[in-house]
């Protein structure tokens, strides 16, 4: 189970690393259809759901997920694991 503290930690460090990471940026953009400035927007009142869309995009490949934790100190595992929690629906 994950807390919710835990899960806007992890959401900020996605977005940390999306941010010194523009090729991430433009492939997010290219997948989702949103703008920089709807990131950030919605970045300034996060929610569940955007955190879960922004695990969706850094699990969605392995190069992304392993670039992502070697970068952040978070474990691809632990990335991988909060992923399926929320879609499982498990968030405390």
């Amino acid at each position: 189970m994950i807390s919710r503290n835990s899960l806007d930690t992890l959401a900020g460090a996605i977005l940390a690393h999306l941010a010194d990471n523009p090729d991430l940026v433009e492939a997010l953009v290219a997948e989702t259809g949103l703008m920089p400035a709807d990131l950030r927007r919605m970045a300034a009142e996060p929610t569940t759901d955007f955190a879960t869309a922004l695990l969706d995009f850094i699990c969605a490949t392995d190069d992304r997920l392993t670039g992502f934790a070697a970068a952040s100190g978070w474990s691809a595992t632990t990335v991988a694991q909060t992923r399926e929690a929320l879609a499982a629906g498990v968030l405390r």
